[in-house]
């Protein structure tokens, strides 16, 4: 069974801002000339890398407090910050796949998630539909109407 991760998107308001923000990371590395990649870096490295890599694992994103959307891992790195401490780059694919969304609690860093409790994804019309903002969609999948 995959591993995932979850991680707070901090300062981020939406899936959309998400996004932008990711493109606009890929566009910075590729201007420095290290090519299109899409990584975030952490302080530490994931004792469960190889399991995350491995076995499909993704990133779950909490977006104001609620898991909205997650991406594939595809690799875990030691990596080099501009500063030049060491670090752990994590990979990931740029596509974002929405899911159902759930409550978070703030946490600090990123926190394993075993494949058994992770959010589904949402089918593959509904990432495409208007759907009711997020806390009314939580509220309304609580009381089983959605």
């Amino acid at each position: 069974m995959p591993v995932h991760l979850i991680k707070l998107a901090v300062g981020i308001e939406s899936i959309d801002h998400l996004h932008e923000r990711q493109k606009q990371r890929m566009d910075e590395r590729k201007a420095a000339g290290d090519g299109r990649v899409l990584r975030i870096l952490t302080r530490n490295t994931p004792r469960r890398a190889e399991e995350l890599t491995a076995e499909g694992g993704s990133i779950f994103w909490v977006i104001k407090g609620r898991v909205l959307v997650r991406q594939q891992i595809t690799s875990v790195e030691a990596a080099t910050a501009q500063d030049g401490t060491p670090r752990c780059a994590i990979h990931l694919d740029p596509k974002l796949i929405r899911v159902r969304t759930r409550r978070s609690r703030p946490f600090q860093g990123w926190r394993y998630l075993e494949d058994d409790n992770t959010p589904s994804d949402l089918p593959a019309g509904a990432a495409e539909e208007e759907e009711p903002p997020a806390e009314m969609a939580e509220e309304l999948r609580e009381l089983g109407l959605i």
